[in-house]
């Protein structure tokens, strides 16, 4: 009989030995739980910081788009006036020539007029 309640003690023993260890892993296992649940909550809050920043990104790219291509507009009215400027200068460059040539004329035939008049007077 000793025997036995010795095999019982140890039995009883080692099923406390083993409770304990169960109880361990449960609470073990609440933790992993707990944690995969706040690593779960993390990724869903990365997986919509990504699609926020996925969005803002095409939003970016299109509105970059607009801005290229207005830019380009810009930049070719810019092209197109510098050319009309040139062309104005060269036109404004032939005017004062001919203003030129005119006053000139003008005041070769002024001379003219105030000799043959200075002429006139004399006779």
């Amino acid at each position: 009989m000793e025997v036995f309640k010795k095999k019982l003690e140890l039995l009883r023993r080692e099923a406390d030995t083993a409770l304990t260890r169960a109880e361990t892993a449960e609470r073990d296992l609440e933790a992993a739980k707990a944690d995969i649940a706040a690593k779960d909550q993390e990724t869903i809050s990365f997986n919509n910081r990504i699609s926020l920043l996925e969005s803002q990104l095409e939003k970016a790219e299109v509105t970059g788009g607009d801005s290229k291509n207005k830019l380009r507009e810009v930049e070719l009215r810019v092209e197109d006036l510098e050319r009309k400027i040139k062309s104005l200068e060269k036109e404004r460059d032939n005017l004062e020539t001919k203003l030129e040539a005119k006053t000139e004329e003008h005041n070769k035939i002024k001379s003219e007029l105030d000799e043959t008049m200075k002429a006139m007077d004399d006779m």
